[in-house]
């Protein structure tokens, strides 16, 4: 039966792509203990710490992206927030440490936005999107300790500006 309708369909706000990792990406940066409360002063002298030492950075990538690494909180609701930069090798200088992804299965949603100020609240939608009705019929868990990841690379800074939020995956 042909229905004429179809195009009432809700569409879902949000799409998961699962990728996949072949080999450990480096990101070198610096990593901060913050709370929701404290979060905006802590992460803004953070931001201005890695600036300041931002040409410090070696082998940076090709294309380079900033990125953002946020655990889940304790039970005092403290957690860690790192942000640094894609590079090629994992030997850096202080002040910097390295972290890496591991080759495996990482969802990425675009996370779309018209003016900065939109993007605090569309990553918090995209992340509800993502924990309430993505991932629980998945086949999917989120790896232990980490919240989210942000990848803010050139797409962030053009006209339709866009980020990722990256999750690492494991079947359940």
């Amino acid at each position: 039966r042909f229905c004429m309708f179809s195009f009432f369909k809700k569409k879902q706000p949000f799409s998961v792509r699962i990728k996949e990792y072949d080999n450990v990406r480096l990101i070198a940066g610096m990593e901060i203990t913050t709370c929701r409360k404290s979060m905006k002063k802590d992460v803004s002298q953070l931001q201005k710490k890695v600036q300041q030492h931002q040409s410090e950075l070696r082998e940076l990538s090709n294309p380079s992206g900033t990125m953002v690494i946020s655990t889940t909180p304790d039970e005092t609701g403290n957690f860690s927030y790192f942000l640094g930069a894609w590079v090629d090798i994992e030997e850096q200088e202080p002040p910097f440490i390295v972290k890496k992804l591991q080759p495996g299965l990482y969802a990425h949603i675009q996370v779309d936005f018209s003016v900065p100020e939109n993007l605090t609240l569309n990553v918090a939608k995209a992340k509800h999107y993502f924990f309430e009705k993505w991932l629980p019929d998945s086949g999917y868990k989120v790896v232990d300790g980490i919240d989210s990841i942000e990848l803010y690379d050139r797409r962030s800074q053009i006209g339709l500006p866009s980020i990722d939020l990256i999750f690492p995956l494991e079947k359940k």
